[in-house]
């Protein structure tokens, strides 16, 4: 098989090599080879001429916000965690919406000694954007940082997530949020590749964004804002299930400078099982579209920003476009190349291997843990079955946004 492999690959000439793989060369190789160099370049730059952090002659009051729905497994970390986190001057919201366990109950041993803030609402207000709007009500600090309750911070992040919000132009930050282990304690396959997922998309995806200045989504699981911008968008809007992306959406509408703080980290936890998994993809998904189409004017008017713009229709193509493309581009090798067709996938499997290898490896160098470095062997799984698996995910999520299915937080 090998050498019959090597026989058909030195017959192709450079016409059949573009005409087989040419979205896996011009969409994959060529967008990961130039964010891998982007990047590296990026962090070459900022260590041989590292720019001194000025003195910060003030503290601005900080308002940690963590809305909680049924969250009695972990909301105890998460308040925690917050308590620890050394900043002098914050404050700690919980927001109890509606729950029916014992997350009040656990919330309340912190408030009664004073070391919280705790609000509790009898009946939920069916939405994560609903607890926000609700914690700032009662949030009285310049900057909101919103947490999700299954999220811990790190001691410094906060302290990071100011430094960098104190930078001049800088509107929003979003924090490095990566996987501690599973809903459940418990750390699994699924969960490993998650982490890997994690560590790819924030330490490059989020990362090369904010050097280029196309980010388009803060955290929800940890997000700073300087609270007068959040106020002057009227707040979190109710009719989409990712607010994060919503109320970022909103901020780049009106040109605010948007960054990624790699410094700032947050562990959360993660689905442990395959459907809590689908459970929160089709989820996250379904918010995407309708965050797309309730700012669809984005694309239709010329009066934004044209890094905002042209980051809005990079997320159409990559998240929604090219799953058809590649869908499109299977067919076609079936159906015109179907005599060579184990030597084609061959050499795509051995191809996309290696710019996923790349990308790891770049995502390790660029990451302080190098423990990262320990997943790499999960690049083949996240490639061949993870991935396409979560386009499937993605399909029938679009199609539940489509026929308008009811999702809640």
């Amino acid at each position: 098989m090998l050498e019959q492999f090597l026989r058909w690959l030195g017959q192709l000439t450079l016409i059949d090599f573009i005409l087989i793989l040419w979205p896996l060369i011009i969409i994959d190789f060529l967008r990961s080879l130039i964010k891998a160099t982007v990047l590296l370049s990026h962090a070459l730059y900022l260590r041989l001429f590292k720019r001194k952090t000025p003195v910060i002659g003030f503290l601005p009051k900080v308002s940690i916000i963590i809305p909680a729905h049924n969250e009695e497994k972990v909301i105890s970390r998460s308040i925690e965690a917050a308590i620890e986190a050394e900043y002098p001057n914050k404050e700690i919201v919980v927001v109890d919406d509606g729950s029916t366990d014992g997350t009040y109950r656990i919330a309340l041993q912190y408030a009664k000694k004073g070391k919280i803030k705790l609000l509790h609402r009898d009946v939920a207000s069916g939405s994560k954007a609903g607890a926000l709007n609700y914690g700032l009500m009662f949030a009285t600090g310049d900057i909101i940082i919103t947490v999700d309750a299954d999220t811990i911070l790190e001691r410094d992040a906060i302290k990071e997530a100011v430094k960098t919000l104190l930078e001049e132009g800088v509107s929003a930050v979003s924090g490095n949020v990566r996987v501690l282990s599973g809903e459940k304690g418990g750390i699994n396959l699924l969960v490993k590749l998650q982490a890997y997922e994690y560590l790819l998309a924030l330490e490059l995806g989020r990362r090369f964004n904010s050097i280029i200045g196309t980010l388009l989504i803060i955290s929800g699981a940890f997000g700073a804002f300087w609270r007068k911008y959040i106020e002057s968008l009227g707040r979190y809007d109710l009719d989409t299930i990712t607010e994060d992306f919503d109320v970022t959406v909103k901020m780049r509408k009106l040109n605010k400078k948007l960054v990624f703080s790699e410094k700032a980290v947050a562990w959360t936890f993660v689905p442990e099982t395959l459907r809590d998994w689908i459970r929160q993809r089709i989820r996250w998904t379904r918010g995407q579209a309708e965050t797309l189409w309730k700012h669809r004017n984005v694309l239709l008017k010329q009066k934004f920003n044209i890094r905002f713009v042209l980051a809005v229709y990079d997320m159409i193509f990559m998240d929604v476009i090219l799953l058809f493309i590649r869908l499109a581009w299977l067919m076609y090798i079936i159906f015109f190349f179907h005599q060579n067709f184990i030597y084609i996938l061959i050499l795509i499997t051995i191809i996309y291997l290696a710019i996923e290898l790349m990308m790891v490896t770049t995502a390790v160098l660029l990451s302080p843990r190098k423990q990262d470095l320990k997943n790499i062997y999960l690049a083949p799984i996240v490639a061949f079955i993870y991935r396409p698996f979560y386009s499937l995910i993605r399909f029938k999520a679009y199609f539940d946004w489509l026929l308008k299915r009811k999702s809640r937080w």
